[in-house]
């Protein structure tokens, strides 16, 4: 990497200061300095638009802004990418699904949608991902279409209490079943870091609708007791949710050991897998503690059944 630092520092050719420049970013990849490397890139982008490595800086930028969750800097690179005229068609959808990618990480979702509808035509009338494991630039597509999804279920709340709460609640679970299938899609291209990123997704998916289910209040007016009653039934009823939430985080965790997979996804999958099971031990304390039976538990759990359940 020091060595083609001196060649670009010194060099007074523009092509070969371009080179030095993308190999020096290549090199400074393997070493695992993304930001050295992205920068390097950067500087090959913003002044050398004319030389042939320009189209492959573009692409390694988007990748690495990706993983250092640098969202505008990667739509603005998609957007320098998709401008060119030559591009492959697997570049374009890359280049589509970063820029949407980088859009719907900074709120922006009817931008993102509109770059995932066009990744998708062009997925869709070249046929690719039919068979086999998808390339990487198909799961980043496929992650953008769960973060869509994801954002559009959780915009869907529980409380207040909306007067048709149970379809209210099924189309909030529909949602997270939709993102779900799609955060699926993307661990089909088997690469650690997209099914990383997925998996935690997935997780945090199940444990934030816990965390809403769980803030719906008791009927009004309802005694001391009862409350209790109700509070307990919730818990048995929406258990499961940390139960899933817990199998897709342990899943990422293991994945990261297996593949030395180090993304800031692993390390925040493993801080929710400890959140998730101290919350199980809390629930299963809670439960014994209360001062119903468990039969009068059930009773109220199975009144509360005549609801949607936010599971598949």
């Amino acid at each position: 990497a020091k060595s083609f630092e001196r060649v670009a520092r010194r060099a007074g050719d523009r092509n070969l200061i371009a080179l030095a420049l993308y190999e020096a970013g290549r090199a400074y990849e393997a070493l695992g300095d993304r930001d050295a490397a992205v920068a390097r890139y950067e500087a090959l982008t913003s002044k050398y638009p004319e030389h042939e490595l320009y189209k492959h800086a573009l692409v390694r930028q988007t990748r690495l802004d990706g993983y250092l969750e640098r969202w505008k800097a990667m739509e603005q690179a998609a957007d320098l990418l998709l401008a060119l005229n030559d591009l492959p068609v697997m570049d374009r959808i890359e280049g589509l699904g970063a820029k949407g990618l980088g859009a719907v990480e900074q709120g922006e979702v009817e931008r993102a949608t509109v770059a995932l509808g066009k990744a998708q035509a062009l997925i869709d009338e070249h046929r690719f991902g039919r068979a086999g494991a998808p390339p990487v630039q198909l799961a980043q597509v496929a992650f953008l279409e769960g973060e869509i999804r994801r954002i559009k279920s959780e915009r869907i709340k529980l409380t207040p209490v909306p007067p048709n709460f149970g379809q209210v609640l099924e189309a909030r679970c529909q949602g997270l079943l939709d993102a779900q299938s799609a955060y699926t899609e993307a661990m089909r291209s088997r690469d650690a870091y997209w099914s990383a990123m997925a998996g935690y997704r997935v997780g945090e998916l199940y444990q934030q609708l816990h965390v809403e289910a769980m803030g719906i209040p008791p009927p009004e007016h309802a005694s001391l007791s009862q409350q209790q009653l109700f509070e307990a039934a919730m818990r048995l009823r929406y258990r499961i949710l940390l139960e899933k939430g817990l199998k897709m985080m342990d899943a990422t965790v293991r994945l990261g050991e297996r593949t030395g997979e180090s993304s800031e996804w692993v390390t925040r999958a493993q801080k929710a897998k400890a959140q998730l099971e101290q919350a199980l031990e809390d629930e299963q304390r809670a439960l014994k503690s209360s001062p119903h039976a468990e039969e009068d538990i059930r009773a109220a759990l199975e009144k509360l059944k005549g609801q949607p359940k936010p599971t598949p």
